[in-house]
């Protein structure tokens, strides 16, 4: 178990700092963001482009306060 530790350790080590996406299994995707406010709570709707991924329930409702730029995090 000890030899599958380090091997798992050494692949972590091995991985970019900054890796690309893809490298990581994500496939990107245009959503469109639509911003809905119900009194004085905000909300964020990420839809798909594809009609096709909609009917499939691929969407996403957020409140605003839980979503933020990564780029500005960073």
């Amino acid at each position: 178990m000890a030899s599958n530790v380090q091997a798992g350790r050494e692949r972590w080590e091995d991985v970019a700092r900054d890796p690309d996406p893809e490298d990581l299994g994500y496939e990107l995707d245009d959503w469109e963001v639509i911003q809905a406010q119900k009194g004085d709570r905000g909300h964020l709707m990420f839809l798909p482009d594809d009609e096709d991924q909609l009917r499939e329930e691929a969407f996403v409702v957020a409140d605003a306060c839980s979503v933020c730029d990564v780029v500005d995090r960073i």
